[in-house]
């Protein structure tokens, strides 16, 4: 799988199964790709990852994706899944007032 079919089963495929949608998610948001990914394309990907319902590899990725290209510090935490922030609307946010979109 190359980049753009990664990005279209991200955006556009209805009900991929879970291993197609991370391996894609993966190559979305892994650091070689990230001069070809937008920010508002790994938002999509944490969108896709959140549909599927609580933490989950697809949207895991997203969220370390945005922290690695936006420098975003992450929360203190014991678990590892509570230190970083996969709520979109919360990204959405930070990135506006961040001026990165």
């Amino acid at each position: 799988m190359n980049l753009e079919q990664a990005k279209n089963i991200i955006t556009h495929e209805q009900n991929p199964p879970f291993g197609r949608l991370g391996f894609a998610a993966a190559i979305l948001c892994s650091l070689e790709n990230a001069d070809n990914v937008a920010l508002s394309e790994l938002i999509e990907c944490l969108k896709r990852g959140n549909q599927l319902g609580s933490i989950n590899l697809v949207n895991e990725v997203a969220a370390l994706a945005l922290y690695t290209r936006t420098k975003r510090k992450r929360h203190e935490g014991v678990l590892p899944y509570e230190n970083f922030v996969t709520d979109t609307d919360d990204w959405l946010c930070y990135l506006k007032e961040n001026r990165f979109m």
